[in-house]
């Protein structure tokens, strides 16, 4: 019985040792080189590393040359048990305005072992609220929006892919 507990106490430290010491900076920029595949380009930001977390501040995107959003903050917190991102005050370019409101207050992406076949993500801007969920497994993403009198007045056009409920919220489910 006491080898097991050694056993399991040996397994804890590395894991608990590997999340303090994964060079967080390393991913990000990893991910940056990625994104510029599909023409995506994160420039002018500052970063921070933490025992758990990764601090990025002063996001500018463009997509295919073209200035896109702001993010001021995002924070990126990497437990392997739990996994989260949190971005906060996003502002689209005026090109995404004719589409779709320009300030999101905050975005966030949690993934957790628990529930290991979804990614879990909700939102609140001037759109509203969504709540969504990505299956994993069947590759399906499904959103309940509740939108604001801003996106009901305005940008009719863009909730004509949702389906409405009979409570007032939106819904849209798709297979990639």
């Amino acid at each position: 019985m006491k080898k097991i507990g050694k056993f399991f106490t040996y397994v804890l430290f590395f894991i608990f040792a590997l999340m303090v010491f994964i060079p967080k900076s390393s991913l990000y920029y990893l991910a940056e080189v990625n994104l510029k595949k599909f023409d995506i380009i994160i420039s002018n930001e500052s970063l921070s590393d933490s025992v758990f977390t990764l601090n990025i501040h002063n996001l500018d995107i463009s997509a295919k040359g073209i200035d896109s959003a702001h993010i001021a903050s995002v924070d990126v917190t990497l437990c392997g048990v739990y996994n989260k991102i949190v971005v906060e005050k996003i502002k689209f370019s005026s090109i995404v305005e004719a589409y779709f409101p320009s300030k999101i207050e905050f975005l966030n992406i949690d993934y957790s072992l628990l529930h290991p076949l979804s990614v879990k993500l909700n939102s609140h801007g001037e759109f509203g609220v969504i709540d969504a969920a990505f299956d994993l497994v069947n590759l399906k993403l499904e959103a309940r929006v509740k939108p604001s009198k801003l996106m009901l007045r305005k940008y009719r056009r863009s909730l004509r892919y949702f389906k409405k409920s009979k409570n007032g919220e939106y819904l849209y489910a798709k297979s990639i």
